[in-house]
């Protein structure tokens, strides 16, 4: 049975969510009053995921306690099933009662930050451990060029592939360390391998869920020179990824439809109109179970290919539309409400659940995923080694985090529905314009241009005047 994309669970933004959390922007500056300074809990909140994970939080938990014993400080945790996350968070938000400390999935970071529920991080957070942290973390956490979220462990997709079934077609692959094949030679080797009576690859097109389709093949679109969504900011023109929440505005309106992703995912479309993809949905696993030569999969994949596969296993980076190579990322991570009783306080224990030791080492080792911190590897050499090298090296240099924008429910919920169509047959420019028109309007419709609320810590009106800058980096 394939293992579940355990860090791919984007807490659902429901009809309720999405209302509460525009209603506490206009309330979440009201904070409770502070502890009694006899008062020294931290009231930490986390999703519940597989049972070794929450194990493992649990010990990490009481190891902080025994820790904080003798100055009379204590963490308590609170585990909540994904399904009803988001919507637990939104509803304590509006009644002003949100945990210190809690974790959120990747992608939700903007929207709390644009209903101001996270609190910066800055402050906590020195510059060596900020620079221990791998680049996707820190960009799937900066909001507006100031720090809200840090994880503990990170996310990577690559194409795996079996060694004897590609030598049996005469495929060559390129060596994981490569920027691996362009979209051409990927077609032509999923031909090769289709004319050799092989089928070609999985890409588990029959995940319910939107967020694998916006996870796994955003990177088709950045590879080919495009993006999503398009955010105005107001911090310049500075270098690096646009930044989105409270003061920044989205459009998707001849972004998302754009030349260069047509191109793109008509490249993409080829795997079906071609039948170079796999479509049984009774087998999770065809890869594992010998029925296809590659599988676009992540890292959750990865010991179990090993243990089935041995040293017929192969791994590369994901084929590229363009001269660039792109990879994505993203995982849970850890805020400070903007509610905490104490913002020092929350942040030792933000501290020590992404510590390298004490945080990081036991949480990967129960759930698996790549660690989030560079300090960390030294406890993993399998590292070392494909395929966790790549998984490394592609969130060290090619990997991006997905848009970070108040919208993201939205956008990943139509553009999932547009590479549906698209993998059918549909139009991909038509497509692409009606997924366009979609977003907009919700866009449009919850106040994108609203003026952004007064930033104190700059001393300004609350203008909202800036150039449109991209959501990814160059």
């Amino acid at each position: 049975m394939q293992p579940p994309r355990l860090h791919l669970r984007i807490a659902a933004l429901t009809g309720v969510a999405i209302v509460l959390l525009s209603v506490v922007t206009s309330v979440s500056g009201c904070r409770r009053a502070p502890a009694d300074d006899d008062e020294r809990v931290i009231r930490v909140w986390s999703h519940q995921g597989q049972e070794a994970e929450n194990r493992a939080m649990r010990a990490i938990a009481e190891a902080f306690n025994a820790a904080h014993a003798a100055r009379g400080i204590r963490v308590e945790i609170a585990f909540f099933p994904d399904f009803q996350y988001t919507e637990k968070l939104a509803i304590a938000a509006a009644a002003r009662d949100l945990p210190d400390v809690f974790d959120m999935d990747g992608p939700l970071v903007a929207r709390l930050v644009d209903a101001g529920l996270l609190a910066p991080l800055d402050a906590w957070i020195d510059d060596a451990t900020r620079a221990d942290f791998l680049p996707t973390l820190l960009e799937q956490g900066t909001i507006d060029g100031k720090l809200y979220a840090l994880g503990a462990f990170d996310s990577a997709v690559v194409l795996y592939y079996d060694r004897e079934l590609l030598a049996r077609a005469g495929v060559i692959p390129p060596p994981p360390d490569s920027a691996g094949w362009t979209w051409d030679e990927f077609l032509a080797a999923c031909r090769r391998l289709r004319d050799a009576g092989i089928e070609p690859l999985a890409l588990h097109m029959d995940d319910s869920s939107d967020e694998w389709f916006t996870y796994a093949f955003s990177p088709v679109v950045w590879s080919g020179g495009g993006t999503l969504i398009e955010t105005e900011t107001t911090t310049g023109a500075e270098a690096g990824p646009a930044p989105a929440g409270h003061n920044a505005r989205s459009r998707v309106r001849g972004v998302l439809a754009s030349d260069a992703n047509v191109r793109s995912l008509q490249g993409w479309q080829q795997l079906f109109t071609q039948n170079f993809a796999a479509t049984d949905p009774v087998d999770p696993d065809p890869f594992g179970n010998g029925k296809v030569a590659m599988d676009w999969s992540g890292h959750w994949m990865a010991r179990t290919h090993l243990e089935r596969k041995g040293d017929r296993l192969g791994v590369m980076p994901l084929p590229r539309a363009g001269a660039k190579p792109a990879a994505p990322c993203g995982s849970w991570c850890w805020g400070i409400s903007s509610h905490a009783r104490d913002p020092e306080l929350a942040a030792l224990w933000l501290r020590r659940v992404t510590d390298p030791r004490h945080g990081v080492e036991p949480i990967v080792r129960a759930n698996g995923a790549v660690p989030g911190r560079r300090s960390a590897f030294a406890a993993f050499p399998e590292y070392e080694t494909p395929p966790y090298s790549l998984f490394r090296r592609q969130l060290e240099t090619t990997a991006r985090a997905r848009p970070r924008t108040p919208f993201y429910a939205t956008l990943t919920q139509r553009f999932a529905a547009a590479l549906r169509d698209i993998s059918r047959g549909a139009d991909v420019a038509a497509r692409l314009r009606q997924a366009e028109d979609e977003i907009q309007r919700v866009i449009d419709r919850r106040g994108a241009a609203r003026p952004r609320p007064k930033d104190p810590e700059r001393g300004d009106a609350g203008e909202a005047s800036a150039p449109i800058r991209k959501e990814v980096r160059p």
